[in-house]
């Protein structure tokens, strides 16, 4: 893995809103993760696939088996790669190649057709050091034409879903590619397009280049500048969710263990009082959760937590063999039926692997249904239709008549 910088477009966010938080974290070693690894797989994969497509140029988006015939050894090695880390090579290869490379391809494509001479540059690097002290960085794609640039970004993991508006490191990366690539084109918009190939997420942002560069002197600048000083106070919030020392941030700590403290009154809380309540419950969990992993690693290097210990987890039994266990009950005579489930039908998943989307689709697409999902408490910004428990209980004579 590559160096990174103290003040990463990556954790933009987090530095601009919790100055002091860059010069602790750096106090913290990079943790390298099965997620870690797996993102820098995809991510080498769809350089990969992306640098050969614009060597040969088609024009068209090739389909899978054409690319994977062609390139087969590279992909190969990459197969290779995720099998040593546990990882479904054909779920990445799929997603990776559909739902990332053929968007970003296709968009040079339609580019070309509005200025022939577009760029599509891969890895580019961005230029932030007017902005940010000692700030580099690459991002995934660049894409120039006519009077616009446009930044995409690959996030291959299943978290939650990341919008492009308003959002600090994708404006990061469009300013350091505008200030690495600007300087040679005429460019008045820059666009952002966060691509999240497994949830099916696409979100894009535009704006002027003089308002990007406007935040840029304005807001950016000045925070960057009180993070590189490690000046300012900790200021805990949602950003606090990957920060490296979330577990020991006392003004996060005191945070959450003050935000109950509202309700003064002894009894039961009000509707309004749990309102108040709610919005900080993320950040409340994710805390929990990084303090009592925190201290479990510790543990696990031989530090003491006073008033605590390690000791053996409960687990379930197993057997040695499942092979084994079949093979011992077929010589006692025991009836297949006494001891093996009946076949199941394989998840929708699975289905689509082994039938390739196009057939899954082609077989089984009028057979799939999307039932109602559990009614979930959201803020009233959420764009998705109020639930009504009257409308739901009606839905089965509405929906015959």
């Amino acid at each position: 893995m590559g160096a990174h910088a103290l003040l990463a477009p990556s954790s933009a966010k987090r530095w601009m809103t919790c100055a002091p938080s860059a010069r602790l974290e750096a106090t913290m070693p990079d943790k390298d993760t099965a997620y870690t690894r797996e993102g820098t797989i995809a991510h080498a994969m769809a350089e990969s696939i992306l640098r050969n497509l614009l060597k040969s140029e088609p024009k068209t988006f090739p389909e899978a088996g054409l690319y994977f015939e062609t390139y087969g050894t590279e992909i190969a090695e990459f197969c290779r790669t995720c099998e040593r880390e546990g990882l479904d090579w054909r779920e990445m290869a799929e997603t990776v190649y559909e739902n990332y490379c053929r968007l970003v391809y296709e968009t040079y494509l339609g580019a070309k057709l509005e200025d022939p001479e577009a760029v599509l540059l891969i890895e580019a690097k961005l230029k932030l050091g007017e902005f940010i002290p000692e700030g580099f960085g690459s991002s995934d794609a660049v894409l120039i034409y006519g009077d616009t640039l446009e930044v995409f970004d690959l996030k291959y993991g299943k978290g939650v879903k990341v919008e492009a508006e308003h959002n600090a490191q994708m404006m990061c990366y469009a300013l350091g590619a505008y200030c690495g690539q600007g300087e040679f084109y005429d460019i008045a918009n820059v666009r952002m397009t966060i691509i999240q190939p497994r949830l099916r997420h696409e979100s894009s942002w535009s704006m002027t280049a003089p308002d990007l560069l406007h935040w840029a002197h304005n807001e950016l600048k000045p925070a960057a500048l009180k993070a590189w000083k490690g000046e300012g106070e900790q200021t805990p919030g949602e950003h606090c969710k990957f920060c490296k020392v979330a577990a020991k941030c006392k003004a996060l700590a005191a945070h959450t263990l003050e935000v109950s403290k509202d309700t003064t009154e002894p009894g039961l809380m009000s509707l309004e009082e749990i309102a108040k309540l709610l919005p900080h419950f993320a950040t409340i969990k994710s805390w929990i959760s990084s303090v009592e992993e925190f201290a479990l690693e510790a543990a696990l290097e031989g530090d003491t937590i006073p008033g605590y210990k390690l000791v053996e987890g409960k687990s379930n039994r197993k057997f040695k063999s499942d092979e084994e266990v079949r093979k011992a009950l077929k010589e006692a005579g025991i009836p297949e039926d006494s001891y093996l489930k009946p076949r199941e039908l394989k998840t929708i998943t699975d289905l689509e692997k082994t039938l390739t989307k196009k057939g899954f689709k082609t077989i089984l697409g009028d057979l799939v249904i999307k039932p109602e999902g559990k009614p979930t408490l959201v803020e009233e910004a959420d764009p998705r239709e109020q639930w009504s428990k009257a409308k739901n209980d009606f839905k089965d004579i509405i929906d015959n008549l």
